[in-house]
């Protein structure tokens, strides 16, 4: 009957009937790409929803394993005053940061070089099995953080380089026993500054949790060597922008006096400028 009446249609008004055909052919069209559309459209949205999901789960996983580590390698500790004496009378000779004065507290993990060296490597350990999920900025500050122990490992390194007269030289005991008290001189100084770098991480992950971003990185910070923006930031702000960068000529002079000071030897003219350099 429809087909009767569009051929009737076509025989007595032909322009009318292609008309009437072509706009239902659009009409159909028209249905078609929207449905398609809408469908890849929600299944595009659905993806990105199950993406973010299992990002959102990866990333609330890594940043809790690496702010458990180091808050509890943070843990305080005190000197006891019986010991505390000398060490304190050190550091103020040499004008470093003493947080809290006479009251020499540090992290556990400062109590001598192997306990530091054993953190040092987790610490890098855990940063490296869990950056794929963190956010730029969470990436960086840990990158910031890790160079900051590597410059803290570098002024133990410095023993072996301080001048002695010929013949002289410091045993592997002695060594072992700068170390030790250097890291924990560190630790001391630089507590409060090393515990405002964790917080500071907590709060950058909160943030990435809540302003979750699906971008990926670009660049990284060990792409074309050492010489991008990122890696450059970086150091001016250790040199420029922590206690650490701060007290590093400081360091460098305890570090000389505390070498003479164990080989009971007057102290040689060092130019510390050159004894950085070098």
């Amino acid at each position: 009957m429809i087909d009767l009446d569009f051929n009737q249609l076509l025989q007595d008004h032909p322009e009318q009937a292609w008309q009437s055909l072509l706009s239902l052919l659009s009409t159909l069209i028209a249905g078609i790409i929207i449905a398609l559309v809408t469908t890849f459209y929600l299944k595009k949205k659905d993806e990105i929803t199950r993406v973010a999901g299992v990002i959102l789960e990866k990333r609330i996983n890594s940043e809790q394993v690496i702010l458990d580590f180091l808050e509890k390698a943070s843990y305080s500790l005190e000197l006891p005053a019986g010991k505390s004496q000398d060490l304190y009378r050190l550091m103020t000779e040499h004008e470093l940061e003493l947080p809290r004065g006479k009251h020499l507290q540090y992290a556990q993990v400062f109590s001598d070089n192997e306990s530091f060296q054993v953190f040092f490597r987790e610490f890098e350990q855990k940063v490296s099995c869990h950056k794929l999920w963190l956010s730029k900025e969470v990436r960086f500050h840990l990158e910031l953080m890790q160079a900051y122990f590597s410059w803290m490992n570098a002024n133990l390194l410095m023993t072996q380089r301080v001048p002695l007269p010929q013949g002289s030289h410091l045993t592997a005991e002695e060594n072992n026993k700068l170390s030790d008290k250097l890291v924990l001189i560190q630790g001391i100084s630089l507590d409060s500054e090393i515990k405002g770098l964790i917080a500071h991480l907590e709060v950058l992950m909160v943030d990435s949790i809540y302003r979750l971003k699906l971008n990926r990185v670009k660049h990284s910070m060990m792409r074309n060597g050492f010489l991008n923006r990122d890696t450059k930031k970086m150091l001016k702000i250790l040199a420029r922008r922590t206690l650490l960068g701060e007290q590093r000529e400081k360091m460098m002079a305890l570090v000389i006096a505390a070498v003479y000071g164990l080989k009971a030897i007057e102290p040689l003219d060092v130019d510390i400028d050159q004894f950085l350099d070098n």
